[in-house]
């Protein structure tokens, strides 16, 4: 599609933008990110993830490291309050385990360090407040969070990837946008080291699947933030879905933070009302035992609104810019296929600029693809919810043993 080098704005700097950031530096173009949040605030909506196919495939491609940033499991397990498996759910493909961290800093790492290919700038807590196509160029207006100083870039090309609630797509599809699925997900961290050594028995090299009254909790195994995997040195991730009705005082009382903010979507690590947690880890008490010690051991939890949505579009202004990730589509969590989803698009995108294929294939491809997976991931979900095998997944899950 291009054969000369031109300018490119990514508008968000977490793991999507990062994604397709790479992959433009890498065809010889020049790259500038601009991320609203500040490096602290990335860092503390940090979570466990599930680094995909084409993840990997652009790790390998592009980063090329000898470094390990993940765990594998091939099995999916549901335990009963007794801790006896009633189910056993082959993935069918080894599935890969990691962190939003540690990918997180491999990336970067990658995109200012690497020598071989154009410079890339990144910029932290500079908020985009406009985009505006001429019939040439996108110009792009933003402003320093901190000083509120505005500037402006000219860009061939804009890829949004900023997330869920991408002010770039508010702009140009106003009428798309995140819908409340009616649950919510509570999330930690528990380092290997301070966990019992009964506990680690039961919980490492395992993802675990334990059902409550209101949903569903499950825990894996996964490095440490440095890269770890030395015994003794992971991590274990936790998610404990629950529904949750979103015009319910419990609500607001849930999103409200230490501050007295009232948060839209997350109340990130370190912000979480000490009231709010103090009564959650009450309610673990009806967890089973390894899954409950995790809650009492983690320090800094937080707290996320799920909701979902699928855009009928990624290409706008003539092909000029493009919504990736999260902007793009958002997926309940239950698959963890949101990175691979970016990963995915910005490999098709280097198709199309090596003349391999072109925009109106990509979005159609990008469309399936999210249409698919969104549907695939709902119905895993109301599967881990309730115990029922929702007909898409009834050549890949069987339903689940009685429990005695």
């Amino acid at each position: 599609m291009q054969e000369q080098a031109v300018n490119i704005v990514v508008v968000g700097g977490s793991l999507a933008g990062l994604l397709h950031a790479i992959i433009f530096k890498h065809l010889g173009h020049k790259v500038h990110v601009l991320e609203k949040s500040s490096q602290s605030t990335l860092q503390s909506q940090a979570a466990g993830l599930g680094a995909g196919p084409e993840v990997r495939k652009l790790i390998d491609e592009y980063i090329k490291t000898d470094k390990p940033y993940a765990t594998t499991s091939s099995l999916l397990e549901i335990v009963n309050s007794q801790g006896d498996i009633i189910n056993s759910i082959p993935t069918g493909e080894v599935i890969y385990l990691t962190t939003w961290s540690l990918l997180y800093n491999m990336l970067k790492a990658h995109l200012l360090g690497d020598r071989t290919t154009p410079p890339a700038t990144y910029e932290t807590e500079k908020t985009v407040r406009d985009v505006n196509y001429d019939g040439n160029k996108v110009t792009v207006t933003y402003s320093d969070t901190n000083t509120g100083i505005s500037n402006v870039l000219q860009a061939d090309l804009v890829i949004a990837a900023d997330g869920a609630h991408s002010s770039v797509r508010a702009t140009v599809l106003p009428d798309v946008h995140p819908k409340y699925a009616g649950y919510v997900t509570w999330r930690g961290a528990v380092p290997e080291a301070s966990v019992s050594e009964a506990s680690r028995e039961v919980l490492e090299n395992r993802v675990i699947i334990f059902r409550t009254e209101k949903g569903y909790t499950i825990s894996y195994h996964v490095p440490s933030e440095s890269g770890s995997i030395a015994a003794g040195e992971h991590q274990f991730i936790w998610i404990w879905y629950e529904m949750l009705e979103e015009n319910s005082e419990e609500f607001r009382e849930t999103f409200t933070d230490i501050t007295g903010v009232t948060r839209l979507t997350t109340v990130p690590r370190g912000k979480m009302n000490p009231t709010v947690w103090v009564k959650r880890q009450a309610s673990g008490a009806t967890l089973s035992a390894p899954f409950a010690e995790l809650l009492s051991k983690t320090s800094d939890p937080f707290v996320s609104a799920i909701r979902d949505f699928v855009s009928p579009k990624a290409v706008i202004y003539d092909g000029k810019l493009l919504l990736v990730g999260d902007a793009f589509a958002l997926f309940r969590p239950h698959l963890g296929a949101s990175t691979n989803q970016a990963a995915k698009q910005a490999d098709g995108l280097v198709d199309v600029f090596m003349g391999k294929g072109n925009l109106a294939e990509w979005e159609k491809a990008s469309v399936e693809y999210a249409t698919r997976t969104s549907a695939t991931s709902n119905a895993l979900g109301e599967y881990c919810f309730t115990g029922n095998v929702p007909g898409r997944l009834s050549t890949a899950i069987q339903p689940d043993k009685k429990s005695p």
